[in-house]
């Protein structure tokens, strides 16, 4: 049987997707129920205690500005320039 292939370490993390069978997702979910966690919350908290590392669950790009394009939904564009002039201020330093 041939030997599964070392990936070497790569800097920063390394986005995954887990595939959990229905019964296991089943049993982590009831679990996480019972801990007021939600699956993602509760599978991380395992996998920290597991291992004492820090680990996380990063969405994707695309999800980020998303959720930061729909944070200013309604916003004027006078007061969206108030809001941001920190980060335009610390950019030009």
């Amino acid at each position: 049987m041939p030997r599964p292939k070392v990936v070497g370490h790569q800097n920063g993390p390394l986005a995954r997707t887990i595939r959990f069978p229905e019964g296991l997702r089943g049993k982590i979910a009831a679990d996480a129920d019972r801990c007021g966690r939600s699956f993602e919350g509760h599978v991380i908290a395992i996998l920290r205690r597991h291992y004492g590392e820090d680990v996380d669950i990063a969405p994707a790009p695309s999800e980020i500005l998303g959720l930061a394009a729909a944070s200013l939904a309604g916003v004027s564009e006078r007061e969206i320039g108030r809001l941001t002039r920190r980060l335009r201020e610390s950019e030009s330093e």
